[in-house]
This record gives C-alpha cells, sequence and structure tokens, in this order.
C-alpha cells in the first residue's frame, strides 16, 4: 500500500491550515470533480495537501462504496462536511496563498464551514502540557492502522475523523500537577504511561488505548492545536482502517461501551464539530481509479 497521500504520514511541517467545506447543492458535485486535479496541483516543495470526502459528496462522485455520516446519536456535535482540505507547511504565506488559491477554485461550489489554523506546539504537545500521540504505532504498524487493506472497499485509502476541541485551560492547570496527570494516564514531563495498576478508570489514556474483541484499536493520530488566547484547544484529526474504531473509542469516551466511565478528559475539553471522510489514493485523485 503505497498510493497513500503522503500527506497523511508527514509529520515535516509544524504548521496546518484545515478548510471544512460543505456542497451549496448536490448538482455542484461534478464541478468538485473538475477542480480535484487544480488542488493537487497546489502542493509542492513547501507545503503539503490533503483531501478528503464526506460521504454524502463521495457517494455523488461515485466513489464505489458508502460510508454514514459522523454520528453518535446525539451525544456530541455532529457537523459533517463534504470536503476536507488539509495544508501543512513551515511558511504561513506559502498556507495564505494556497488557502486562497483553494477558495478560488471551490467556492463557486462550495461553502466554506470551518476554516482553522493550527500548529505544532512546543515538542508536540497538546496546549494542556501533554505530549499528544504518544500512542501512535510506528512503521508498518502506523500503515496497518491507518490504511484500509487490500481486498476491502477503499483500500489503500483511509478513514478520516475530525472534530474541533474546545479545551478549559484554567481549569485543567488550576489542578496540580499530579491530578493533571491522572486525568490523563501518563505523567507530563515525560510522558511515561502509567501502569495498568496506577491508571485511573476514567482517565484518557485507559478509555482510549484499548482492545475491541481482541483486537487493539490504533488509529493513527495527527492532531494539532488551535487558537489564540481567547479560545484555544486542539484539532483532532486521525486516519483509520475502519470507521468502527472511531466510534469504539468515542464511545468508550462517553461511556457508552463496556461500561458507563465517562472519560474524566471531558471535564475539561469539549468538542464542538465532528466529520467522518474518506482519504483516496492518489490514484483515485488523479483518474478516479478506486
Amino acid at each position: 500500500m503505497t498510493d497513500f497521500q503522503p500527506g497523511i504520514f508527514d509529520k515535516r511541517y509544524r504548521l496546518h491550515l484545515f478548510l471544512e467545506w460543505t456542497l451549496r447543492d448536490e448538482s455542484q458535485a461534478q464541478a468538485v470533480r473538475e477542480q480535484l486535479d487544480a488542488l493537487e496541483q497546489l502542493a509542492g516543495d513547501q507545503v503539503d495537501l490533503t483531501l478528503a470526502f464526506g460521504p454524502g459528496l463521495w457517494q455523488r462522485l461515485d466513489g464505489g462504496f458508502p460510508f454514514p455520516a459522523f454520528s453518535l446519536e446525539g451525544h456530541l456535535p455532529e457537523t459533517q462536511g463534504d470536503l476536507l482540505v488539509w495544508l501543512q507547511g513551515d511558511d504561513r504565506g506559502e498556507l495564505f496563498d494556497r488557502a486562497m488559491a483553494v477558495r478560488q477554485h471551490l467556492s463557486a461550489a462550495m461553502t466554506l464551514q470551518l476554516e482553522l489554523d493550527a500548529f505544532v506546539y512546543h515538542d508536540s504537545r497538546d496546549l494542556t502540557g501533554f505530549v499528544d500521540g504518544i500512542g501512535n504505532p510506528k512503521g508498518d504498524k502506523a500503515l496497518a492502522a491507518a490504511l484500509v487493506p487490500e481486498g476491502l472497499p477503499g483500500a489503500g485509502g483511509s478513514f478520516v475523523l475530525t472534530q474541533k476541541w474546545v479545551h478549559d485551560l484554567a481549569a485543567f492547570k488550576a489542578l496540580p500537577v499530579a491530578e493533571q496527570e491522572r486525568v490523563i494516564g501518563r505523567t507530563r514531563d515525560d510522558a511515561v504511561e502509567f501502569s495498568e495498576d496506577e491508571m485511573p478508570v476514567d482517565a484518557h489514556v485507559g478509555r482510549t488505548d484499548v482492545a475491541h474483541d481482541g483486537v487493539p484499536q490504533k488509529i493513527w493520530r495527527r492532531s494539532v492545536p488551535y487558537g489564540n488566547s481567547t479560545e484555544h484547544g486542539l484539532y483532532f484529526v486521525a486516519f483509520s482502517c475502519e470507521l468502527s474504531r472511531f466510534d469504539y473509542l468515542l464511545r468508550r469516551m462517553y461511556g457508552l461501551a463496556d461500561d458507563t466511565v465517562t472519560d474524566r478528559l471531558l471535564s475539561f475539553s469539549q468538542p464542538v464539530t465532528g466529520s467522518y471522510w474518506y482519504a483516496p489514493t492518489r490514484g483515485w485523485l488523479s483518474g478516479g481509479k478506486k
């Protein structure tokens, strides 16, 4: 599986820009398809560009298989979009230029529902001060976690979950460091995960680093912080070989699977958006190949 969009795994860049679009009406789907080649050309040596499709647009483009819109039965916000454009780079001016070009290509057919500047914070930490994504698998295990395997619909591509989370940093940082660590489930400074005996039942790591029916529910996280001193948080973006992993992990957080324990992190951060996407292979993007 080597035909995935490279931005999924490319972690060179410290600046990120996420653009979530919705179709103005169903008749505009073909107009979007005609712009895909132009959008791909916006990537280059200084900027990665990754495209992912919501289920409605994917179906209208004859993507070859259906998948559901994001939902957790109303337990958290559902703001399903039609097209996700993710730009990564190190030059804010280059990202601005590419974003303006994206707008030029899409604004006649689509409405921008979210534009979010994000950034790598220090040594890849969340704004809470804890290292983020430390549980990501490595090497071939990362590919296996993120990419749909051969023989299944969408093989070589990846299912994606995005959510904008808003943090209450004042409340979280009012806790002693030892208590912050109990919320997360690992140490703050050196990111050492608690042992099974030490792990609080409601710690974030304990709720989300789990197996289901004997299968580790590993996903590939690329989340990044966003915001300013007024509003700030995390844009959660993750890739998976199957949508069911996202569903199960969210249910674990909200006490809707296995038990009724809720993730204590929810006391300090809340999602305000939520969408499922499918990021197709480069071959599909360049020629409509499934």
